[in-house]
């Protein structure tokens, strides 16, 4: 099953589709307390010996992409797992007319290694196509070496000749196009795993006076007013981000 494309595209905001009208979605932190990093509002917080901050980074096709960083100042070394994070998503106002309604108690992080094999398995599908040639192509070309060698015995009109060749050349052209947008996704696909290398938060056991950081991805929910992020780096108390979710009609 091939992954979206979109995983390529960055978007600062994400277009509602339904029966009714249209909405741009935006998020910002709830909290007032917040700190700007990068063009971004960061919200922070410390427990334990352990700083986490978070911020929210884009809407990425079907999914919320956040920037996690995990300070470690405890003694003793602590398991980052972004596959365990998630978020609960909040309803807080009735819903608007044409406006997604289906809301889910909980929403698990995807998992950095199931997207990096996505990726992997994405990027050797699309690279086999771009320098496959099919059976389908093997019969066409066999059966233009067919007709063009029957044709020797037949007199053509120049007419004739110019629509046997034309339309072999269209089907030539079929094959090679299709390698060509493969290629072409090949390249896509090869840009977003080399980005979410370099960027996706990955399992890791964090050592005393360490921080890590990298962005998390989750399944979006449209519905929800509340986005709250729950770090679980603490088992006895996780840290809690609520993200405010406004919808713009168009």
């Amino acid at each position: 099953m091939k992954l979206p494309q979109l995983l390529s595209v960055f978007m600062l905001g994400g277009f509602l589709s339904a029966c009714g009208p249209s909405y741009f979605l935006t998020m910002k932190p709830t909290a007032a307390d917040t700190i700007w990093y990068e063009g971004r509002e960061m919200m922070l917080q410390e427990q334990d010996s352990m700083l986490v901050q978070m911020s929210f980074v884009r809407y990425e096709g079907r999914e919320l992409v956040f920037e996690a960083v995990v300070e470690n100042g405890s003694s003793q070394p602590i398991l980052v797992a972004p596959e365990q994070f998630y978020y609960q998503p909040v309803v807080t106002q009735a819903a608007a007319a044409g406006t997604p309604t289906n809301v889910p108690g909980r929403v698990a992080a995807i998992d950095p290694e199931q997207r990096m094999q996505q990726l992997e398995t994405q990027l050797a599908y699309e690279s086999k196509e771009a320098t496959k040639v099919s059976f389908g192509e093997l019969l066409t070309t066999l059966s233009h070496i067919t007709e063009n060698v029957a044709s020797i015995k037949k007199e053509e009109t120049e007419k004739e000749i110019d629509e046997r060749e034309e339309r072999q050349q269209s089907e030539r052209d079929y094959y090679t196009n299709h390698r060509i947008d493969h290629s072409i996704a090949a390249d896509q696909v090869r840009y977003t795993k080399e980005e979410v290398e370099q960027r996706l938060l990955r399992k890791n056991t964090l050592p005393p006076g360490q921080y890590i950081r990298g962005y998390v991805y989750f399944p979006r929910t449209d519905a929800a007013d509340v986005i709250r992020v729950v770090v679980p780096v603490n088992e006895q108390q996780p840290a809690t981000f609520d993200f405010t979710q406004d919808r713009t009609k168009q």
